[in-house]
């Protein structure tokens, strides 16, 4: 496959699942309707400033489930830390790092159309590591509120 068609297959699979979770459809109020949202009109909000950004589109990510586009520069990184949820993503550009403390599976590079899944309370690292041609945009879907506990 292509590298384009790998990407839109991944992507396919993430929200075909998510869309089998009850309340997905409904969980913004658009029931009957289809969203539509063109990349250059996502607005990001800074999460860490210069290493993290977020632009929901699809639910509340303070309030319960949601899908929401992440944003990271080229060489950027979280601090180890956790989520209070299980959560499943796909690389849309960009080299991905995501490993997961005491997982050698986990330490790979991702690239465009990868997908990953990350445990709840899991102590881990999201970065786009250094060598990435470009920024890392990828996008997860989570069943709960989105929260952040850095890890010690």
């Amino acid at each position: 496959m292509k590298p384009l068609t790998k990407t839109l297959f991944s992507m396919a699979i993430v929200l075909a699942s998510c869309l089998s979770i009850p309340g997905y459809v409904s969980a913004d109020g658009h029931a009957n309707q289809g969203k539509f949202k063109a990349a250059e009109s996502l607005k990001f909000d800074d999460i860490i400033p210069g290493v993290v950004a977020f632009s929901t589109v699809n639910g509340d990510r303070e309030k319960g489930a949601h899908g929401t586009f992440v944003r990271i520069p080229a060489g950027q990184a979280t601090p180890l830390h956790t989520h209070g949820s299980e959560y499943h993503a796909v690389v849309i550009s960009g080299i991905f790092e995501n490993p997961i403390k005491d997982d050698e599976n986990s330490q790979k590079s991702l690239g465009p159309g990868s997908y990953y899944y990350v445990p709840a309370n899991t102590p881990h690292i999201s970065r786009c590591a250094a060598s990435s041609p470009t920024d890392c945009l990828t996008y997860f879907y989570q069943t709960t509120p989105f929260d952040f506990a850095v890890s010690e």
